[in-house]
């Protein structure tokens, strides 16, 4: 695929919450050739309401349907719509030519030449994003459960609830990876966080030749421009995706989570965790686990 074809395919980046798409996002948004903003929350949320906005073959429509997109919370806070004259400007006709103009003035505001986009939720929308772009290239980052229910625990809006983070985490990659398949292999690629953690370098060169674009050694140097590429009132969740990728997070649960919550998490999600090639560790529940099951059953977000 050529540089001119390449860049018009659009990259979308999905996974389970606290899974490290930020981290990746903040990657690849580095590369000279790629823009990818702040997660922007209004792809699928407006693909359900064009009824609403009637033919988009008419400017009006259009330019009606661009500025309640524009007056959305992330769409603001990622600053993602920075000029609507330069989008209407692209003369879009379809819900799909305007996000894509969107995201195209955004990527040359920024010097670049390609766009994509960021958003854990995106991970059950997969058939949304083939429907609008059925040659995007989507990359799923999948994280060890355990790992990502330690993260959830630690923030004010993050559930407590053990059983209720192994339940959507497993639910979540597996339906992600699900779709991806039927989308195929030259349009959908998993990567491990554990891998991007442990082996940036090696990691992103497998994304860049999945992306058919080259390797660019910016993206190791991503945490250089990471704070200055958040909003500032998102940085507090997001203190560790713009410092250099940490080693010690990638099993910090072993020694963070209680002995009953692994032994819990592992019977819930075990099975999709030794799917995604993670180590269960095969221990049997004992009277702590069983405890820990009665007062999550008997809350549903604590």
């Amino acid at each position: 695929m050529g540089a001119a074809a390449t860049a018009v395919c659009p990259i979308f980046i999905v996974g389970a919450q606290r899974s490290g798409t930020t981290m990746l996002r903040l990657m690849l948004n580095a590369h000279s050739h790629i823009a990818i903003p702040f997660e922007s929350d209004f792809i699928p949320k407006f693909y359900r309401r064009l009824d609403e906005y009637e033919d988009l073959h008419h400017a009006e429509n259009i330019s009606r349907l661009l500025g309640d997109i524009a007056a959305q919370p992330f769409v603001k806070k990622s600053n993602l719509v920075r000029s609507r004259s330069s989008v209407l400007a692209q003369q879009p006709q379809s819900y799909s030519e305007l996000i894509a103009a969107i995201y195209k003035v955004y990527a040359e505001s920024e010097g670049k030449i390609r766009w994509g986009d960021k958003d854990p939720d995106y991970i059950c929308e997969i058939d949304v994003l083939w429907n609008l772009f059925p040659r995007c290239q989507i990359i799923h980052i999948v994280r060890d459960g355990r790992g990502v229910a330690n993260s959830l625990r630690k923030l004010e809006w993050g559930s407590r609830n053990l059983l209720k983070l192994a339940r959507d985490w497993s639910w979540r990659v597996t339906l992600g990876h699900k779709m991806g398949m039927m989308v195929g292999p030259h349009n959908f690629m998993e990567i491990k966080y554990e891998d991007l953690v442990l082996a940036p370098e090696s990691s992103l060169r497998r994304i860049c030749d999945f992306l058919n674009d080259s390797f660019d050694q910016k993206m190791l140097s991503y945490h250089e421009s990471a704070a200055a590429a958040m909003p500032q009132t998102s940085l507090k969740f997001h203190a560790s995706s713009v410092r250099p990728p940490d080693p010690g997070k990638v099993n910090a649960w072993r020694h963070e989570m209680g002995l009953a919550d692994q032994i819990l998490f592992e019977e819930v999600a075990g099975r999709t965790l030794a799917e995604f090639g993670y180590v269960c560790e095969g221990r049997r529940s004992d009277w702590r686990s069983k405890l820990m099951e009665l007062k999550y059953s008997l809350v549903d977000r604590w």
